[in-house]
This record gives structure tokens, C-alpha cells and sequence, in this order.
């Protein structure tokens, strides 16, 4: 219950003075659209990089009779896409991609599913835990996904077939979501971001701390910035940091 009311204490303390939140995919499920605080299509094109429609190969418009590559993105979706998914007869499946328009000054998405993907039929493969807010919001958190609403409908997902799904209230969702991260410590993808963390630190101590950076600064300001780095952040400190902006969604946990 202490690693809990910690989390819970740092996620909305934290998220309000970080980065931007996100703009989420997008689910149907009974001919309705919710929002999908998953991003199913990341370890496809993890797998199948050149169907990116940001980064893959046909990411290219016509500009003054030759072919550039786009490259779209915003603070809001770091991503660069946003998908649309559909549940039926149990299946998950994708019905649409869409960027922001490359040809156009205002904020506008465009689909772009035929031209990615044309005819196929993709298949995701997808194993995990989809996660839907239903209910109203609580706490607005502009971090990734981290708004806390009052009612979530899970769903969870084993090669795009649905094996479990079930409605939480908030409690039930943070208890499950606690649980879901104490499993995804077990992983190696948790050492990973671990050791991604800390070499972030290190990269940013040593540019903080650099001459060229604190040249100008008071001896002060110089001793306050070495207090800072004096030691490395502890387990507590990253965790709690990982709870909030990682999305362990491959960790099945029982709810």
C-alpha cells in the first residue's frame, strides 16, 4: 500500500510539470469510438518498419516535381499517427491510420491506410492489454496517458483474438495497474529501461556540469547544480518515474 499511495502521490505531481500528454489511437467497439490508452501498432512496426507511416518507405509527396520524405510529428504525438481499431466476432483489427496532412499549414490528419498497407489484410499479432477509459475524468495529467478517470474497460488480447475483458472502477484500476508494473520488473525489458535511465542521467549530468555550460554561472548556481548530481537516483526514484510514462501493456496480470 506504501509503493501505491507513493505512486499515486508522484504520478500527479510529476506529470502536471513534464511533458505533453498524448493523443491516443482510437477503438470501435459496438459501432462505437472510444480512446485506446494502448498503442497496439508500435511492436508491429517494430517488426515491419518499412509499413511505418512515418518512418517506413513510402513515407514520400511530390514537391515541385520531386519525392521528399515527410517527417511529421508534434509534442502531442510523438508517435506521428494515430490508429483506429475495431473489435468484432472477438478479433482485433485495424481500419485505419491517419498523419498530420504534409501539404496543408493547418492541423488536420489525413488517412493514409491504402497507401500504407493498400489491399492486404494485416495481421497485428498483438498480445496484450488494451486499456479503454469509459468513464468520466477525474484528474487531467498532461503526460502520455496518464489521466485518471473513474471507470476503464480492459480488454486482453492474445495473437488479435480476446481472451478476457472486464470494467474496473478507479481503485480497481490503479490496484491492477500497481501489480501490472511489480510484474513488469520481472521483465528485461524493466532492466533495460533501467539502464536507459541511468545513462540518460549520466549524459545529462555531464552536460550540465560541463564548462561550456556553466560558463556565466555564479559559484552559487554551480555548487546548487553539483548538489543535484551528487548522487545517482535510487530504485524508488525510477520507478516511480517508470510508472508513469512506460506502458507495459505486453505484461499480462490478472484483473
Amino acid at each position: 500500500m506504501k509503493f501505491k499511495l507513493f505512486i499515486l502521490f508522484f504520478t500527479f505531481s510529476v506529470i502536471k510539470i513534464l511533458a505533453t500528454g498524448q493523443e491516443p489511437d482510437r477503438i470501435i467497439i459496438n459501432n462505437k469510438e472510444y480512446k485506446l490508452l494502448n498503442n497496439p501498432l508500435e511492436k508491429y512496426f517494430t517488426d515491419h518498419p518499412e509499413h511505418h507511416p512515418i518512418y517506413g518507405s513510402k513515407n514520400t509527396i511530390k514537391k515541385e516535381g520531386k519525392e521528399e520524405t515527410i517527417f511529421i510529428g508534434s509534442t502531442s504525438n510523438h508517435r506521428g499517427y494515430i490508429a483506429t481499431f475495431k473489435i468484432e466476432n472477438n478479433l482485433l483489427s485495424l481500419v485505419d491510420i491517419k498523419i498530420q496532412n504534409p501539404t496543408s499549414d493547418e492541423y488536420e490528419y489525413i488517412s493514409v491506410f491504402k497507401k500504407t498497407f493498400g489491399d492486404r489484410k494485416i495481421v497485428l499479432n498483438y498480445t496484450g492489454i488494451l486499456i479503454i477509459p469509459i468513464g468520466k475524468m477525474l484528474e487531467a495529467a498532461n503526460f502520455g496517458y496518464a489521466s485518471l478517470y473513474d471507470k476503464y474497460h480492459l480488454i486482453t488480447i492474445q495473437n488479435d483474438n480476446i481472451i478476457k475483458e472486464k470494467e474496473l472502477d478507479k481503485d480497481g484500476f490503479m490496484d491492477f495497474k500497481v501489480r501490472q508494473f511489480m510484474d513488469f520488473k520481472k521483465t528485461e525489458e524493466y532492466k533495460t529501461e533501467v539502464k536507459n535511465y541511468y545513462e540518460d542521467w549520466n549524459t545529462s549530468k555531464e552536460w550540465d556540469l560541463s564548462r561550456k555550460n556553466t560558463r556565466g554561472m555564479s559559484k552559487k548556481e554551480i555548487a546548487q547544480l553539483k548538489k543535484k548530481y551528487e548522487l545517482p537516483p535510487n530504485e524508488d526514484y525510477i520507478d516511480n518515474y517508470l510508472f508513469v510514462v512506460s506502458n507495459p501493456d505486453f505484461v499480462i496480470t490478472n484483473y
